[in-house]
């Protein structure tokens, strides 16, 4: 059970700090856990609908990329373009944040063994 939690809470971390981060570099409002994690919940749900409705076509990933900042943008009350750039940095950061989450979780396997 601890580990499931523990689970969780990584997940939350790698998927909605780097949106507050990246919301609070760029200068949004809103910028707390509740409105970063609303903000990557309805990013994902509608990344999901668009590669339902359109699998394996590379304009979905565009259209992802431009609906997802503009739910940034609403969500976490400032404009498109630094919605863009939150959504960009924030992947960044969930890119190394991941990277470095799977390093320590191998290196935690292979010493265990």
């Amino acid at each position: 059970m601890l580990s499931l939690i523990f689970f969780v809470a990584a997940i939350a971390c790698i998927t909605v700090l780097p949106v507050m981060f990246a919301a609070r570099i760029m200068g949004a409002e809103r910028t707390g856990f509740g409105a970063s994690a609303i903000a990557v919940i309805l990013q994902f749900v509608l990344a999901a609908a668009f590669q339902v409705a359109m699998p394996e076509s590379p304009i979905v990933l565009v259209i992802a990329l431009l609906v997802g900042s503009a739910i940034y943008a609403y969500v976490l009350d400032t404009s498109v373009i630094k919605g863009f750039f939150i959504s960009i940095i924030s992947t960044v950061i969930a890119l190394v944040a991941a990277l470095l989450f799977g390093a320590s979780f191998a290196l935690h396997l292979a010493s265990a063994t």
